[in-house]
């Protein structure tokens, strides 16, 4: 098992995640988005941040995880600046990427919805159901090309696009799960908003790295993530 959710009750193996990026891969390659292309994610928690970084590992495509705590005005910066080709929002963001893709001229939007009937309902799913099995061209990459960037908090100015190689997140996983004992049996709970390197490189990356599983809460409920600690049946290590 690669990552659970406990909101939704979805569970994903290892195999899974394998064929969801693939899909996402295909989908984004149908799109003509490939090696340097941008596409933005403005969504909760959730599998979806997987599938698009993993997808990315295979298209040289690079993600651009937005913070949904923020306004219209303040993402519309950001998306103007990093010009992505492709907008993946949650149900939640509808309106903003609406008009986000109006005022930055984005090509494409897709929408997650996980309360609808799955997956005919979500049309992420569908999106993914249709590109399964697509051919794409793989494209080779090193340690030196971005995967990610995530922007600053712009204290002093306009936030600054952080840009995240993949050597930068495979030393991380090293460096990090290493001295926690990040190994196959761990099951992690992440809390932390995966748009963050908080949320994503510590730990949930590492643990993917190792081979355990990431139980993903779509946002922290100090009470909810008690109940998951406290849960046997979880099996909560980190």
């Amino acid at each position: 098992e690669a990552v659970r959710e406990p909101a939704t009750g979805r569970r994903f193996s290892y195999g899974d995640l394998d064929r969801r990026a693939d899909a996402m891969a295909a989908h984004l390659a149908a799109l003509g988005i490939g090696r340097g292309d941008r596409v933005a994610l403005l969504a909760h928690n959730g599998v979806e941040y997987f599938d698009l970084q993993f997808a990315c590992g295979r298209t040289g495509s690079i993600a651009v995880l937005l913070n949904w705590r923020l306004t219209v005005t303040e993402l519309e910066y950001i998306l103007n600046d990093s010009a992505p080709g492709l907008l993946i929002h949650d149900i939640a963001f509808a309106e903003a990427a609406a008009e986000l893709q109006r005022r930055c001229g984005i090509g494409h939007l897709l929408c997650i919805d996980t309360s609808a009937p799955q997956p005919a309902g979500n049309p992420y799913e569908v999106a993914l159901e249709a590109a399964a099995g697509r051919p794409y061209a793989p494209v080779e990459l090193t340690h030196d090309d971005v995967v990610t960037i995530m922007y600053t908090s712009g204290t002093t100015g306009h936030p600054k696009g952080a840009m995240i190689t993949h050597g930068m997140n495979f030393w991380n996983c090293v460096n990090l799960g290493i001295p926690c004992g990040v190994a196959l049996d761990t099951v992690h709970l992440s809390v932390l908003p995966l748009f963050h390197t908080g949320g994503l490189n510590c730990y949930s990356n590492p643990v993917l790295h190792a081979g355990g599983t990431v139980v993903v809460m779509r946002a922290f409920d100090p009470g909810r993530a008690l109940e998951v600690i406290g849960d046997p049946a979880q099996g909560i290590t980190h």
